[in-house]
């Protein structure tokens, strides 16, 4: 494609940042993938594998930020280093893509943001990759023509496979917990579809009361930690609607993420049978389809096209379809499911939108 190319970082190579930095490098053609940090040189020796050779692999990020050529960088580092590279990155001059949440607490998120704000020159967006899902597009669509009538309830479910490693269990004290770490997708396409900032009495309180609880089914070491493998929860807007929840870490035939949303005029469900393909395979079993495995395998076009549409977005210099605001309200609901879950009572909000439990 011709045209100026953004030049971009990815910060962070695992699991996820490794995907990013390989749909970058050859699936987004308005940018180039100039550069990729990590403090493990391990980790850079397994990236440059699949990378294109002229990939540049730093070990120090403030290095990477001065000297990589890079005018965007997208952070896909753990949790709790979110904000403070989020943050070194814009006072760098780059653009960035983060990786949800913003942090693991809401203050630190806020910090963030206020740097953003200062910042307008930049681009910062929280990547929420359900909003660049093509069913989930299609049902907002629906949702603003009118199709749905008045919409008024949202359940959902994020339901990872279980991994009997218990990988997860190592970093639960940075990830925020399931319900920051899983939910927060969840929470970002409630508030998106249910459009909990339109009919609210008072605009600052978009949330009137929430509450949650949890089970720890496979590994009851996360109740002592504050976690669990599996959260409920549930949320009333205060225009009106109605957001309930499940997230797991337990399933056992792969990925399960799917949506129902109830309008007057009908309902629509979302990836209701989370199949791989369109085979059906039969046997002496009986008839049965293969599940999609993984989260990034059920987004995984729309994890390219979040690339794409931030890129756009950068060179165009076009609105993000995601604020920061947006994710810090996530964010909150996230933490007062979290404090619900762990007092055992509901979470309400105040006249700022502030968790509050008076």
């Amino acid at each position: 494609m011709s045209g100026p190319k953004l030049p971009v970082a990815v910060i962070g190579i695992g699991r996820m940042g490794q995907s990013h930095a390989l749909n970058f490098a050859y699936a987004v053609p308005r940018a180039e993938l100039v550069a990729v940090c990590d403090p493990r040189e391990s980790a850079l020796d397994r990236a440059r594998k699949e990378l294109p050779p002229n990939v540049q692999g730093f070990l120090d990020v403030k290095e990477c930020f001065a000297k990589s050529g890079a005018k965007a960088v997208l952070i896909a580092t753990e949790t709790a280093s979110h904000a403070p590279l989020a943050k070194l990155a814009m006072e760098s001059g780059l653009h960035v893509l983060l990786e949800k949440p913003i942090s693991i607490d809401v203050e630190t998120s806020k910090e963030v943001v206020k740097v953003a704000e200062a910042h307008p020159e930049l681009k910062t967006m929280v990547a929420f990759v359900r909003r660049f899902d093509e069913s989930t597009r299609e049902l907002k669509r629906m949702i603003d023509d009118g199709e749905m009538g008045e919409v008024h309830l949202l359940k959902s479910a994020s339901n990872d496979p279980y991994d009997p490693s218990g990988f997860f269990v190592n970093f639960s004290g940075t990830s925020g917990g399931i319900f920051t770490d899983v939910g927060v997708h969840d929470i970002d396409v409630a508030r998106w579809l249910l459009d909990v900032a339109n009919g609210c009495p008072n605009p600052a309180k978009q949330v009137h009361r929430v509450f949650a609880i949890g089970q720890s089914v496979r590994h009851p070491e996360l109740k002592e930690m504050g976690d669990a493998d599996n959260g409920m929860g549930i949320v009333e807007f205060t225009n009106g609607t109605v957001f309930m929840c499940h997230m797991s870490r337990t399933q056992m035939n792969g990925h399960e993420c799917w949506a129902e949303l109830f309008g007057t005029e009908k309902k629509v469900v979302i990836n209701g049978n989370p199949q791989l393909n369109k085979l059906e395979i039969r046997d002496k079993y009986g008839v049965r389809t293969e599940s999609t495995a993984t989260h990034y395998l059920r987004y995984k076009d729309a994890f390219v096209r979040e690339l794409q549409d931030f890129t756009a977005c950068v060179l165009d210099n076009k609105p993000l379809p995601v604020s920061l605001r947006d994710a810090l309200e996530a964010s909150k609901i996230a933490t007062a499911f979290t404090l619900s879950y762990h007092k055992g009572v509901p979470v309400f909000f105040d006249d700022q939108g502030e968790v509050t439990l008076d």
